[in-house]
């Protein structure tokens, strides 16, 4: 790793407590997902429920296609199938519903040979995005830093993540205070930079503090060395976390290696550790009317 390359240090986002949902999903869609993955339910009835959504689905409905898209590429209830997958939330996806054009995208960039597309995936996150999507407008912000999926631009990534930035997200502000204080795509400015990082500390992001505490004091370190701090910090807190042990029992036993492959496929099926696309549902916080 280069030493001023810029990281992200937001593993972990998605197990931050994000309940702020955007959508009211209509009932009886709702309903019938939120039955499908109560895993207290019988099977049975999550069955008969998934069932129904697929059968709201074919009828044409967005939501419904949408999230029966996420059950077959999450699997769990439904045996994990990509392809129908990629179908269901194309077609939500054409009718506008941005949240499917962000899992469309995601979808499209993961590591799946059977449907890996970088230009589809970027084609989706932009729609996205331009729908008024932030998590998609950080996605892409990210991507054009990488320069993994999409040609390297750092002016454009400021683009994105000044949109979901403006809108509090946290990783967002983290990073542009990171462009800023270092003049990658925008124009080197501290007193900028600083107040990216105040807001994304007041947002809850857990880096942020390191930057101000040291531009606070008029300590003089070179942006690089700042830079390459966070890395470790970040490390060692990645450290920390894989090696802590495990809670104490509370009626409810967690099996590590099968959370762990839970964990991996999700990530082949393009999610990574700041995706917060149940964020996007406020976990799920359906309204039904």
């Amino acid at each position: 790793m280069r030493q001023n390359e810029i990281t992200f240090e937001d593993a972990g986002a998605e197990q931050d407590a994000e309940q702020n949902a955007t959508y009211s999903i209509p009932y009886p869609v709702s309903a019938w997902y939120g039955v499908a993955t109560d895993e207290t339910l019988p099977l049975e009835d999550r069955d008969e429920a998934a069932k129904q959504l697929e059968m709201l689905a074919d009828g044409g409905d967005r939501y419904a296609q949408y999230l029966t898209g996420i059950l077959y590429r999450d699997g769990g209830l439904l045996i994990p199938d990509t392809a129908k997958a990629q179908k269901l939330l194309e077609r939500a996806a054409k009718q506008d519903l941005d949240v499917a054009q962000y899992a469309l995208g995601k979808l499209y960039l993961s590591d799946d040979a059977d449907v890996h597309d970088s230009a589809k995936g970027i084609y989706w996150l932009k729609r996205s995005a331009d729908n008024g999507n932030d998590y998609a407008a950080y996605r892409l912000g990210k991507e054009y830093l990488s320069g993994k999926n999409v040609s390297k631009d750092t002016s454009t990534a400021a683009e994105y993540l000044r949109q979901a930035a403006d809108n509090g997200s946290a990783y967002a502000q983290y990073l542009l205070g990171k462009l800023t204080l270092m003049g990658e795509g925008i124009p080197k400015d501290m007193d900028a930079a600083y107040e990216w990082f105040a807001a994304a500390r007041d947002n809850g992001h857990a880096y942020a503090e390191f930057f101000m505490k040291r531009m606070e004091r008029g300590e003089q370190e070179p942006p690089s060395v700042l830079l390459s701090a966070t890395r470790l910090l970040y490390h060692m807190g990645n450290i920390f976390w894989d090696n802590a042990p495990a809670p104490a029992a509370t009626g409810v036993q967690i099996d590590r290696k099968r959370l762990q492959r839970l964990r991996e496929k999700r990530l082949v099926h393009g999610h990574k550790e700041d995706d917060h696309e149940e964020q996007q549902y406020g976990g799920w916080n359906m309204t039904m009317r």
